[in-house]
């Protein structure tokens, strides 16, 4: 754990999201560019709270350290790194209304933590930049929102799948475009799922329902 205050941490995660995110925007379509850029926009400007959120972490969290090893060599490895020195000050939340169709199990094996967001480092109603985590075998089923969405895989061998095709795996850093209320759903395989993820929606934040 770096002995770095946190202010300096989150400076540099800040630093770190806002380039990955400068770069994905110059080469992404238009429509998925005005996402990225209205949620970097939020990044820019955040402030941290004068009283952060206790730090907590769940099961899935044991994941993370094979989640980060993916990152390494990879285009979202400086990124992955700024965020491990900062994790351990985070706050880890799941989506617990889940729990009813996932059962304990799947539950154990995920969870997420909003830099901006509900329940958020920095909270916000309609934005959410996160680091989100699946351990291995996991089927997170078809589900839709109506925010926009897109996925940025720090690497691993996940199948992604969007309406009825073909669930197939997406390389490190490529985006994964969920327009709103677009089915999707993702499949973990031999490694974990970790990825940095953006909400945009065009009012208060609903969170997403199960379909399939």
């Amino acid at each position: 754990m770096s002995n770095q205050p946190f202010e300096t941490r989150f400076a540099r995660l800040r630093s770190e999201m806002l380039a990955f995110l400068a770069d994905r925007e110059r080469h992404a379509p238009e429509h998925q560019s005005e996402t990225i850029h209205t949620v970097a926009a939020e990044i820019d400007q955040a402030r941290l709270p004068e009283v952060r959120p206790e730090p907590r972490r769940l099961g899935g969290h044991r994941h993370l350290e094979a989640a980060l090893a993916m990152a390494k060599g990879g285009p979202m490895e400086t990124l992955a790194a700024a965020f491990a020195e900062i994790e351990p000050d985070l706050r880890w939340i799941r989506t617990e209304h889940y729990r009813e169709n996932l059962g304990d199990a799947y539950m154990e094996n995920y969870c997420y933590t909003n830099i901006l967001g509900y329940e958020g480092l920095i909270e916000h109603d309609r934005v959410i930049a996160t680091f989100f985590i699946i351990g291995p075998g996991r089927h997170y089923p078809r589900h839709h929102h109506e925010a926009e969405e897109i996925y940025f895989p720090f690497g691993g061998d996940t199948l992604w799948s969007q309406d009825d095709e073909t669930p197939r795996l997406r390389a490190a850093g490529e985006a994964v475009h969920n327009t709103s209320w677009l089915p999707h759903a993702m499949t973990t395989q031999k490694t974990p799922l970790f990825t940095f993820c953006l909400w945009h929606s065009p009012g208060p934040i609903k969170l997403a329902q199960l379909t399939g």
